[in-house]
């Protein structure tokens, strides 16, 4: 059956375009039977593809920079040759496969071998992963290689960071302004007076799961029960969290606090260079602002969703940013 309108939920970017075009008297053109992954917006002869999940929805967005901005490691090397401050990166492979086009030293087993002499706890993450998938905080040498075990048959490759103990923000950019900010939460588990702990995160993996994405693994589920003083069958009260530390997204119940439209100078500045330094029109930076240092760049994501203002009610704001890019962008294809 093909997914219509009526019949599937569109994704976020889908809506709103939908409906900028329905407000600015532009043509939205359905591309993938109304999924809403791939479109087109037309007017006044000109015409820009847009898209949603691996499309980049972004049409101000260059392919080269978009390609770039989503490896970590690239990342990295492109802010540390511009100068500015981000979280110390390292490349490793999981797979043999095409181990003769690249420089020695970065395999796995390179990585196992020197796993007792690292400074732990560390932090992991496939290096073109997305939605805190396989994002994890790792203890010690024996983590590191249960986490190497699991991720090897998903990811080719990972990034290994420092652990960074520091308020994480997302500041969007778009045309070289910061035109928002916000906070980003623990994941974690919200009680709803009925379900018991254990249920409740067997139900998060279990969507986690349903959406392609790695599960929270045990130990976090049990050092979340220690810091709350609970056992995995008591009821959750309504309301009560239960923290999951390690990933920062709404996927595994993260959410965004302190929005503002007011962005940090210092937040702002930094995120916008390093926007500017990725070829980028538009940009979800995320940064760690230390109680005493200077902020630094994690990663840069290069296609945003806008979920995070939808659930907190700024669609108008949205659409406006929507408005921007698509004008713009349509603009150029006359």
């Amino acid at each position: 059956m093909v997914a219509t309108a009526s019949s599937h939920h569109l994704p976020f970017n889908a809506r709103f375009v939908r409906s900028v075009c329905a407000r600015q008297g532009w043509r939205h053109v359905d591309l993938d039977g109304g999924a809403g992954y791939l479109f087109a917006v037309e007017a006044d002869g000109a015409r820009v593809l847009c898209g949603s999940g691996a499309v980049c929805a972004y049409p101000t967005n260059s392919a080269t920079a978009y390609t770039i901005a989503r490896d970590k490691a690239f990342t990295a090397s492109v802010l540390a040759a511009a100068g500015l401050a981000h979280v110390p990166t390292e490349l490793w492979f999981v797979e043999t496969a095409r181990r003769h086009l690249r420089p020695p030293g970065r395999e796995r087993a390179d990585l196992e071998a020197g796993a007792a002499a690292r400074t732990y706890p560390l932090f992991a993450k496939p290096n073109r992963g997305a939605h805190g998938d396989f994002a994890e905080r790792i203890p010690d040498a024996a983590g590191l290689r249960d986490y190497l075990a699991r991720i090897a048959p998903v990811h080719d490759q990972i990034v290994i960071q420092p652990l960074v103990e520091a308020a994480e923000y997302r500041v969007f950019v778009v045309g070289g302004q910061a035109r928002f900010q916000y906070g980003k939460s623990e994941g974690g588990l919200t009680g709803d007076g009925v379900s018991n702990w254990a249920d409740l995160f067997a139900a998060l993996n279990a969507q986690l799961q349903a959406d392609a994405l790695s599960p929270v693994i045990d130990g976090l589920f049990e050092t979340g029960l220690a810091a709350i003083g609970a056992a995995p069958s008591d009821i959750a009260g309504t309301g009560q969290r239960l923290p999951l530390a390690g990933r920062r997204n709404l996927a595994t119940g993260g959410y965004p606090v302190g929005f503002c439209t007011k962005v940090d100078p210092a937040l702002g500045a930094l995120a916008i260079a390093a926007t500017a330094a990725l070829g980028l029109d538009v940009a979800g930076v995320d940064i760690f602002a230390p109680a005493a240092g200077d902020p630094l760049v994690l990663e840069v994501n290069a296609n945003p969703s806008f979920s995070s203002l939808e659930s907190l009610g700024e669609t108008a704001l949205a659409e406006a940013i929507w408005t921007d890019v698509l004008g713009r962008a349509l603009a150029a294809a006359r």
